[in-house]
């Protein structure tokens, strides 16, 4: 038992019982009396015990009906009560201690027998109330860690909301003016509210722009970063290639972009033990090409009036291999086609089964699309690619996506285009 003294109540009309319970327990406990009890009920109300001693037989207010009116009182119905009667039958004390009674002790009173049971019941009742002041103390600790996590969680979702629209402004940002001859639409659904899915559209001359896509390994903060800074390390490469170039004349191709990229870049995400699949795509719309360079992101389609043509690429990505050098390819378009580019989220996009959406069907889709018409524009684009989000949705039965999900099209327009 603990060094503080506990508090017994002692209920009993009888003066001579209490002498004979004070010399019992006056060295070990601090012994409080009432001869009746209302007057004990009185009491226990405004000392809180530890333990009470109560008699059965009382006048007015016998024990057993004490001890039912403590029960009735939440700041007292927890305290431990032991009877104590002259009734010595197996029936009085089954009836005590069915009442709830932690014990029953039978007058005369036997010293040493009754110092050793209350001793013992107020080990107990130490014990629960140690008991009882940790589990409130590990509810406080933990009611408040809970809150700082709540907190910590609300920090967290507002700086990636924070970052999510930056993200929008800068990673992503809106379609360019000044490209009458196509129009543009995307979506990009990260998988933890900030994704490295980045894409570019810049206009180089009237009827020639370019169409950077990236996705960087990884996803989060980290992979956001990484591509904002590939983006901006795009802009700084096309910029001291154009300059390079000024006396000569004539445009830097999508290979000479690439592997000037690839030489800024590829030492630093090789130190940050990251890497980057990017697709550049130029269209040329007065010779009515499409030169590409694929650096291990994922195959475009281009849309032609009868099939659908997968973009293959076989270089890596950047930050993968010191000496890798980008080559690219050059094909033919038509005015009315479309070029759909996407990340390996769309078409790794798993189902119950473990299946993946795949290439195959990701190309089934857009084979279906509506031919373009020399009249359709952007709600075109955003119609086709809202095919491709429902058909993932059902596809996946709308499961959140384990990989951040981006798809951007291209759709020319034949009444635009110079021929």
């Amino acid at each position: 038992m603990n060094d503080q003294r506990s508090m017994v109540l002692a209920i009993d009309d009888t003066p001579v019982n209490l002498l004979a319970l004070g010399a019992v327990l006056g060295n070990d406990i601090d012994l409080q009396v009432a001869t009746s009890g209302m007057a004990g009920l009185a009491l226990a109300a405004k000392s809180k015990p530890d333990l009470i001693l109560l008699d059965v037989m009382m006048p007015e207010v016998d024990g057993y009906e004490t001890y039912r009116r403590l029960r009735m009182d939440p700041l007292l119905q927890n305290i431990p009560v032991i009877f104590l009667t002259a009734l010595s039958s197996g029936e009085d004390e089954s009836a005590g201690l069915a009442l709830g009674a932690c014990d029953y002790i039978i007058k005369p009173i036997q010293v040493e027998i009754v110092r050793h049971r209350i001793r013992n019941l107020l080990e107990r009742e130490s014990l629960r109330k140690q008991v009882i002041r940790q589990r409130d103390e590990l509810g406080r600790l933990n009611s408040e860690l809970t809150q700082a996590s709540l907190q910590l969680e609300a920090t967290h979702q507002r700086e990636i909301a924070t970052g999510h629209n930056i993200q929008r402004s800068l990673l992503l940002g809106e379609s360019p003016k000044g490209i009458d001859a196509a129009c543009f639409d995307f979506f990009s659904d990260p998988s933890q509210g900030i994704d490295g899915d980045f894409y570019d559209i810049r206009r180089l001359h009237t009827h020639c722009f370019d169409v950077l896509v990236g996705d960087v390994m990884g996803k989060g903060v980290q992979a956001a970063l990484i591509g904002a800074g590939i983006k901006t390390a795009y802009h700084q490469a096309l910029a001291d290639l154009l300059i390079a170039r000024f006396a000569k004349g004539g445009l830097p191709t999508p290979a000479d972009i690439i592997n000037q990229l690839h030489r800024m870049l590829t030492p630093r995400l090789m130190n940050l033990d990251s890497f980057a699949t990017l697709g550049l795509y130029r269209f040329d719309l007065e010779a009515l090409t499409l030169s590409y360079v694929n650096a291990g992101h994922t195959p475009g389609l281009l849309v032609c009036s009868d099939q659908v043509q997968s973009l293959l690429g076989d270089n890596l990505p950047i930050g993968v291999l010191a000496d890798e050098i980008y080559t690219e390819v050059r094909i033919d378009i038509g005015c009315n086609d479309s070029l759909l580019l996407f990340s390996d989220g769309i078409t790794e996009a798993c189902n119950a089964s473990g299946e993946e959406f795949g290439q195959e069907r990701l190309a089934a889709l857009v084979a279906a699309w509506p031919k373009t018409g020399t009249c359709t524009c952007t709600c075109t684009c955003t119609d086709k690619l809202n095919t491709i989000r429902q058909a993932l949705r059902s596809f996946t039965d709308a499961r959140p996506a384990t990989d951040d999900q981006t798809a951007l099209i291209v759709e020319l327009h034949a009444n635009s285009v110079h021929t």
